[in-house]
Order: C-alpha cells, then sequence, then structure tokens
C-alpha cells in the first residue's frame, strides 16, 4: 500500500478526524494553498484522543483547539504517510474535488467580463464604452450591475445598456416617453438605480462631474436632462419677471408683453428647455436671483416700473432655474444672488457661485448684512457643521461670525436694502 493509500485508510477509519478535515477542506478551499490554521471548538473526548496521538500534546482540558495546516502536515514526515500531500489526503477522505475559492471568483470574473463586454459591442456607441470601463475598473457605483449579474437577472443589465447606447439626445423626450420606445414599458426607468448609476458614471467619465451615492429628485432631474431626458418638465418651473426668451432665433413675445403688463411668469422646465437664449430686457443689464418668493413679490412691487430682471427659485434650485440661469450665463450675465443667512442658504449660493464662478456674484453676504438681520432662531450644531463644506475666501468672515453666533438671518428683513441694491444697480 503506497504512503499516500495508508494517510487516507487511516484517517478514513478514526471518525473524529471528519470534523478537523472538513474545516481543513474550507481553509484550502479559501486560501488557494495548503496553510492557516483551523480552530475547532467544542472539542468531543474523540477529538481530544487523537489530536493527542497526533501532536503528542495533552488536549484533555482543552475546550478548543487552534490547528496550523502545515505542523499537520509535517507530521506525515518520518511515518508510513511519509511523501503524501494534506491537500490529497483531504480531498480523499472527504470524497470530493478541492476548489480554490480564488480560482472560482477569477473565473467569474472572466465570465463577467466577458458578459459586459459583449454588451457593449451588441450597443456599440461611446457610452456603453464608458460604462462597460466604469464597471469593469468596479467604480463606487458598479455594485448593482454585479449583484445584478450575480443574481442571474441580465436581462435588466440589458435594458439599461440598450437606453445608454441611444444617449445623448439631440432633442429632449421625456422620461415615460423613452422608457416605452426603449423597453416598451413607460415606468421602466421611473426607479430603476442601476439606470441611473450608469448615468452618473457616464456623465462623470465625460464631463468630470461628480457623482452622489444617494442623489436627491434635483440631482437626478438634472442628470437625465444633461442626457436630454426630462423626467418632471411642468411642475419643475421657475418664475421670472424681465427676461426675454428666445426659441430657433426668434424672441418670444409672450415674455416681452409679460413684462410690458408687469406680469411675473412661472416658466416650466417644458419650455425652458425648448429655448436658444436667454437674457435681461435690459442690455447688458444685471439680473437679481432671490430664493424667496416673498421677498420677489415685494421687490417687483417697489420696482415693477423698472427696467429690473429678477428670478424668484423658491427655496432649493429645482432643474427650472438652474437652466435658466446657465442661459444667462452663457450670455456672460451679471447675476446676484441673495438668500437666507443659515447654512442651506449659504450652501446654495456657493454650489451656484461654483457653477458659474465668473458671472455670479453674492448679494448681501457680508457681516454686515447679517448682523443686523439677525432673528431669535438659533442653528444646531448639526446644521452648523454644513459650514464646513464651504471653501471660499469671499465668505471667510461671514461664516466665522455665523459659526460663532449660531443664529439665523432672513431674506425678509433685507428687502429695503435689496430695493436700494437693485436701484444702485439699474440707473
Amino acid at each position: 500500500m503506497s504512503p499516500k493509500e495508508e494517510a487516507i485508510k487511516y484517517f478514513r477509519e478514526r471518525a473524529g478526524f471528519s470534523r478537523l478535515f472538513l474545516e481543513f477542506a474550507k481553509r484550502i478551499e479559501s486560501l488557494g494553498y495548503v496553510g492557516g490554521h483551523v480552530v475547532l471548538t467544542k472539542l468531543t473526548q474523540e477529538e481530544q484522543v487523537l489530536l493527542r496521538n497526533w501532536f503528542q500534546k495533552d488536549y484533555s482540558s482543552q475546550k478548543s483547539a487552534k490547528i496550523s495546516l502545515k505542523k499537520f502536515e509535517e507530521k506525515f514526515e518520518g511515518t508510513r504517510f511519509e511523501g503524501t500531500s494534506l491537500f490529497e489526503v483531504v480531498e480523499e477522505v472527504l470524497v470530493r474535488k478541492l476548489v480554490y475559492k480564488k480560482e472560482e471568483k477569477d473565473e467569474n470574473e472572466r465570465l463577467k467580463s466577458k458578459f459586459f463586454k459583449v454588451l457593449e459591442k451588441t450597443y456599440m456607441s461611446k457610452t456603453s464604452t464608458l460604462l462597460t470601463t466604469a464597471i469593469l475598473e468596479k467604480h463606487p457605483l458598479h455594485v448593482g450591475f454585479s449583484t445584478t449579474y450575480n443574481r442571474g437577472t441580465l436581462n435588466e443589465l440589458e435594458k439599461v445598456y440598450k437606453a445608454v447606447s441611444v444617449l445623448p439626445l439631440e432633442k429632449p423626450i421625456r422620461l415615460p416617453l423613452f422608457a416605452e420606445k426603449v423597453t416598451g414599458n413607460p415606468h421602466e426607468f421611473d426607479n430603476d438605480g442601476k439606470f441611473i448609476s450608469a448615468l452618473q458614471m457616464i456623465r462623470e467619465k465625460l464631463n468630470g462631474v461628480a457623482i452622489q451615492n444617494n442623489p436627491n429628485a434635483e440631482f437626478i432631474n438634472q442628470l437625465l436632462f444633461d442626457f436630454g431626458i426630462l423626467k418632471d418638465d411642468i411642475t419643475n418651473d421657475v418664475t421670472i419677471f424681465g427676461l426675454i426668451g428666445e426659441r430657433n432665433g426668434n424672441v418670444l413675445r409672450s415674455w416681452e408683453e409679460s413684462f410690458r403688463e408687469k406680469s411675473v411668469r412661472n416658466e416650466p422646465l417644458r419650455e425652458i428647455a425648448k429655448l436658444d437664449r436667454v437674457y435681461p430686457i435690459k442690455k447688458d443689464g444685471p439680473v437679481f436671483v432671490v430664493e424667496n418668493s416673498g421677498v420677489f413679490s415685494s421687490i417687483i412691487d417697489e420696482l415693477e416700473d423698472c427696467s429690473i430682471s429678477i428670478i424668484c427659485t423658491h427655496g432649493q434650485f429645482k432643474l427650472a432655474a438652474i437652466q435658466i440661469i446657465k442661459l444667462l450665463a452663457k450670455e456672460d450675465c451679471t447675476i446676484y444672488y441673495s438668500g437666507d443667512f443659515d447654512p442651506e442658504g449659504l450652501l446654495m449660493a456657493y454650489a451656484l457661485k461654483q457653477r458659474h464662478p465668473t458671472n455670479i456674484r453674492y448679494w448681501n453676504y457680508s457681516v454686515e448684512d447679517y448682523i443686523k438681520t439677525l432673528s431669535n432662531v438659533e442653528i444646531s450644531s448639526n446644521r452648523l457643521q454644513k459650514l464646513n463644506n464651504i471653501k471660499d475666501v469671499e465668505l471667510e468672515n461671514l461664516l466665522q461670525q455665523m459659526k460663532e453666533i449660531k443664529k439665523v438671518a432672513y431674506q425678509e428683513k433685507q428687502i429695503k436694502d435689496l430695493v436700494n441694491d437693485i436701484k444702485n444697480f439699474t440707473k
């Protein structure tokens, strides 16, 4: 009988080794070689005896044992088992092939890579190539794609590839119509996280726009719009006064008439998406932006007879407001922005300045403006932490004061000053 056969016979005849060999198999498959150690807990009396005989060590008082695979294998030397490998013995005793987890994982990765490359070739486009690159590079947002692949629901991935392959669109289309055209189901992409992740990864590679792990509604609206898809183009609107829009090279007479009639306009994204240009009623004049509708109305009450151009965002920026401001920036307009003195308001101002650094001006954001409009509303420490995300030397003194005073100052107390500023700016 060969040494290997002797070893197999010996360990098969001793049931007390069965639990140990099962642990050996797990460790070998995990590491990809014979090494490391295993721990046996709640040792039986039979296991204690067998381990004592094998290692010449007393295990009778031990409830657990830490056993090195290499040291166990070394005990073959000098016995009738000499020359036998633990790997072979474990396979034969357990009557199954040991599969290295690393090899199994590598094979899975190879097949996964092949699958996504086939999708890339099937839906050949720049966007599908960028998506495949991001997934195979294990971009932070690739997890949903890998999970879906491992789950075997491959048709979900193909739908995403089919969708991104036709993007960006030259002519904007609403999300339900786009989904219906691509998949036959108008609601296919209503809550599809993989589709949003795909667009984020592609946009990041195309334009360097930072991703968000938990994107909010406006972020998603902007993301879709960047690829020519409209999610909400009616209720997503912005209020304007004194602006002129052009479509296909023609001035929109309705906008001119609104100004002549001293009327404000609530302009939905549906119409803004059709515009070629937007500019102030007064040539080369400034544009003013406020976040509060009451402040907006109060300013117009005072100045409706003047040639002023003003926008109201109604709090957090909707895509409609972002697009109007983007079109104004393309005209090289100077845009003055004013909002509340609280962490959220300052972050909005900062974000807008980051988007259009050469066009946006902070309007009434001095320490003096803050002090004279203070309220009794305190800012919590959690909210104050948000101010640390603002990195702008123009706002440093103000940020310091807000951190020390810890109180909100509201835009409503600035109306008189804002009106006077506009009068001076538009003389």
